[in-house]
């Protein structure tokens, strides 16, 4: 019974190993045309000046004094724009599903009836 699993294992991993080639191939050429995109682009890491700027907007947007100050206006306008979203959201479902409610789910009686 051991080595039945024993030459599973030794199977599965031959397949592993076979694959090895290709995938560090496919990574090398991804490495290349990201590192190609990034010089053409003329892309550059952030500067330290850069990364400060960016947490104290952060800070400063997400302050609990500023939801303090908030105005029934504004909170208004907040749930409007989430009610738009959320609605494109779900009109997206359903002509992704292309019925309006649920999916289209064959059962296992349904297949078993086409499989014959």
């Amino acid at each position: 019974m051991a080595t039945k699993y024993l030459s599973c294992a030794q199977h599965y991993l031959n397949k592993l190993i076979a694959l090895k080639q290709p995938v560090c191939y496919n990574a090398k050429v991804a490495a290349e045309i990201v590192k190609q995109v990034y010089t053409k682009e003329g892309m550059a890491f952030p500067t330290g000046a850069q990364l400060a700027e960016a947490q104290k907007t952060i800070e400063q947007t997400l302050k609990i004094q500023n939801l303090r100050n908030l105005t029934f206006k504004d909170a208004a306008k907040g749930g409007v724009l989430f009610a738009e979203i959320y609605t494109f959201f779900l009109i997206g479902e359903i002509v992704g599903r292309r019925n309006l409610v649920g999916y289209n789910v064959k059962t296992s009686t349904e297949d078993a009836a086409h499989a014959h």
